[in-house]
């Protein structure tokens, strides 16, 4: 007898919080708790499917970990007059005050194992600028033991932190992401786009400067997170709209009938300059640390004007690069997907697919590098003609990676792999683990705060 995805979700997060040294709840609370959420994610609101942002949250001991210095951006809650019980029309209601973007909901049991809400979490917007890349700096570790964001029908994702627990699709429990950008085919395919930004920032910087860099690997490294990172907020932009979308990848424009022409290249400008300004500062900053370290007698004033320059030219790009992350995402609203060549630069928008072929086989991978056990086949009628569209055009140019997003917010990447289709769901696409990474979060001019 097949178990209830619901109580397996509660199985591994109970297992998850164990293995990480905190308290679980138990499954047959965790159970409860999932399944008021997950009836509750079924409902709509004025039409609108409900996202419902929560964190469970010990109000004996709301902030345990507190650190003797609270800065002004720093997370608090704020408690509700009266205890509201947890139920699927009190999460209705509540979901209206609770945009998952700005707040959270706090929720706890009591004595007889009866759940409710008693606060409300603010500066979550901080949290959440973090998690869609729109910021590597700054931010603070959420509040609670876990937390649960319901981000569309029967869709709960669950967080300790900044790591992963786990993922309720419908009935379809995923415990792990796909990180396709850090290896694999979809990797191999992206690497022209990350060698053009190597190439130039190394056309704008003197070849000795990036020998200088105390640590050349950390930066190289940087730079390709950088590019990634902004991959993943354009396809994390697209998704906000819950229109669907698809960007396609290529060198190649047959079998495609391009609607709006355009040559939008201002986005591989911003991230080999930001790259190269970001690095200057880091040079000057690496001067003015020496001489002050050396106690020298005099400090050229040159050094801290070259250092002030750099970060204001960093930031100016930071910026650009959202505001053109935005611009282009709003080209998938029109119907057709947006075409981008290897360096990421936008060819047009509305396009439509010739491709007539279909693929002779199409395997789904639960793993970056696809292996005969971690693949297997699909049937490509099961997708829609977005989907099914961008596997033919895929799997007759190679060398092309299709992304393809679903209005219920779901994204998929396909690449052709020797003479099969392959694609991947579940993307890691979120920053979720970044801050762990002992060299993937270049600290630039802010530092993570201490708590």
């Amino acid at each position: 007898m097949a178990i209830n995805p619901i109580l397996r979700l509660a199985q591994t997060v109970d297992r998850r919080l164990r293995q990480a040294g905190d308290k679980s709840p138990g499954i047959r609370r965790l159970t409860k708790l999932f399944e008021v959420i997950h009836f509750t994610s079924l409902k709509t609101e004025e039409g609108r499917t409900l996202q419902l942002p929560i964190a469970l949250v010990d109000p004996a001991k709301p902030d345990p970990d507190r650190p003797p210095l609270i800065r002004p951006d720093r997370w608090t809650i704020t408690r509700l007059e009266n205890r509201t019980p947890l139920t699927v029309p009190s999460l209705i209601k509540l979901s209206k005050a609770a945009d998952p973007w700005s707040s959270t909901l706090a929720v706890f049991y009591d004595s007889k194992n009866e759940f409710f809400v008693w606060g409300m979490i603010d500066q979550t917007v901080h949290f959440n600028t973090i998690l869609v890349r729109e910021t590597e700096f700054g931010g603070y570790t959420p509040p609670g033991t876990f937390q649960v964001t319901a981000s569309g029908t029967a869709d709960l994702s669950i967080y300790r932190g900044f790591d992963f627990v786990a993922r309720l699709q419908q009935d379809r429990l995923l415990t792990r992401q796909s990180d396709v950008f850090w290896s694999g085919p979809i990797h191999d395919r992206l690497s022209d786009g990350i060698a053009a930004c190597f190439a130039a920032v190394g056309r704008t910087l003197a070849k000795s400067r990036m020998e200088e860099m105390p640590d050349p690997d950390d930066w190289i490294y940087w730079i390709m997170d950088t590019w990634t990172r902004t991959l993943c907020r354009l396809l994390i932009s697209i998704q906000r709209y819950r229109h669907g979308g698809a960007l396609l990848i290529t060198k190649s424009h047959r079998s495609l009938d391009i609607k709006y022409k355009m040559n939008y290249s201002r986005l591989p400008r911003l991230l080999s300059d930001f790259a190269a300004f970001t690095i200057q500062m880091d040079a000057s900053g690496e001067e003015l640390r020496s001489l002050l370290d050396a106690d020298a007698d005099d400090i050229p004033a040159l050094a801290y004007l070259d250092q002030s320059i750099s970060e204001g030219d960093a930031e100016d790009c930071e910026r650009a690069i959202t505001g053109s992350v935005r611009f282009i995402s709003s080209l998938s609203c029109v119907d057709g997907l947006i075409l981008a060549t290897p360096e990421l630069a936008i060819k047009g928008f509305g396009v439509e697919i010739r491709a007539k072929k279909e693929p002779p086989s199409v395997l789904i991978s639960t793993t970056a590098k696809p292996h005969k056990r971690t693949t297997r086949p699909v049937d490509p009628s099961h997708y829609g003609t977005r989907h099914r569209s961008m596997m033919r055009y895929c799997f007759a140019n190679p060398k092309s990676v299709g992304f393809v997003i679903s209005q219920d917010g779901e994204i998929r990447a396909m690449t052709r792999v020797g003479s099969r289709l392959i694609m991947w769901e579940n993307l890691k696409v979120l920053s979720y683990l970044e801050m762990s990474h002992p060299k993937r979060h270049r600290k630039r001019k802010k530092t993570q705060p201490e708590e």
